[in-house]
């Protein structure tokens, strides 16, 4: 029997805004479409602080508590994924204790970091350190949102640091993961029939049970109406009081939603793009090795 390819793949966008986007895709099985989005979440990279190196903090604020604060920063990273070398490249100069001498550590990693740093004192009022200040070797890798305060230097307070930025997945740390949410939900199927004029004022009272409010009831055509069947959710509870088959609700088999949020770091463009780059390259990685176990 031979082999069933993909029919015709269709992508519509339902809705985006500068961070969020929903699309509405056909002709890709929901496990392939649950793939790209755990490879959203686990394994598109991006840039975030690997280490801090703090030369003075006479602060109340612990250095271990600043450090996290860094490492959860969004660092914008559509540059830093052409400048940066890839986790795969770098994974040497990541270890602790690395086994690399100085000399073999700066051949082997250039080009693995860069540096994010910060140097203050408070005068007689005391400062807030917000993202926006601390200042990287590389202008088009910083911090996303200038606005988050890191810290509050009290007065006569110092504070000194470095920070090393890298390329990661989440699969490692969530701070690497380029989402605050991604999922996938089904497309309703909704099928209405039109009923007996004795049943009107039961149906009219039905419909107000919808959740989204997307139902509503002609009384010309004596059947439900639905507005948006992308806005349901499929709870049933439409088909649960209203009267039987006046209207039925499936999920549709070819038809899904597929939804996910930045947190900042790349554009849901770059996003959906780097996890099908990365979802080609390990079908053809598994072709391969399938082939090999064949002789070729």
């Amino acid at each position: 029997m031979p082999a069933q390819g993909f029919g015709k793949i269709e992508v519509e966008v339902l809705r985006r805004d500068e961070i969020s986007v929903e699309l509405v895709v056909r002709g890709i099985p929901l496990p392939v479409l649950n793939a790209v989005r755990r490879i959203m979440q686990l394994e598109v990279p991006t840039a975030a602080v690997e280490d801090v190196i703090f030369y003075e903090n006479n602060t109340p604020i612990y250095d271990e508590i600043i450090a996290h604060r860094l490492a959860m920063l969004p660092i914008l990273s559509e540059d830093a994924l052409r400048k940066l070398r890839s986790p795969d490249e770098c994974y040497r100069c990541f270890q602790e204790p690395s086994g690399m001498t100085p000399e073999e550590m700066s051949k082997e990693c250039g080009g693995c970091f860069t540096i994010m740093r910060f140097q203050g004192e408070a005068g007689s009022e005391p400062i807030v350190v917000r993202a926006g200040d601390l200042k990287t070797d590389d202008p088009d890798i910083r911090p996303s949102y200038p606005e988050i305060p890191i810290t509050v230097i009290g007065p006569g307070q110092r504070i000194a640091f470095d920070a090393r930025i890298r390329l990661g997945r989440g699969i490692e740390h969530i701070k690497w993961s380029p989402v605050t949410v991604a999922g996938t939900r089904y497309v309703a199927n909704i099928t209405t029939k039109r009923v007996s004029e004795d049943m009107f004022s039961e149906v009219e009272k039905c419909v107000e049970v919808c959740p989204v409010k997307i139902l509503s009831f002609n009384k010309e055509e004596g059947r439900i109406e639905v507005s948006d069947i992308y806005k349901c959710t499929l709870c049933m509870q439409c088909v649960k009081k209203c009267p039987p088959e006046s209207i039925d609700v499936k999920p549709r088999s070819d038809e899904y939603i597929l939804f996910y949020e930045s947190a900042g770091q790349l554009s849901v463009k770059t996003i959906a793009l780097q996890a099908i780059d990365i979802l080609i390259s390990k079908i053809d990685h598994l072709i391969d090795q399938v082939k090999s176990l064949k002789g070729g």
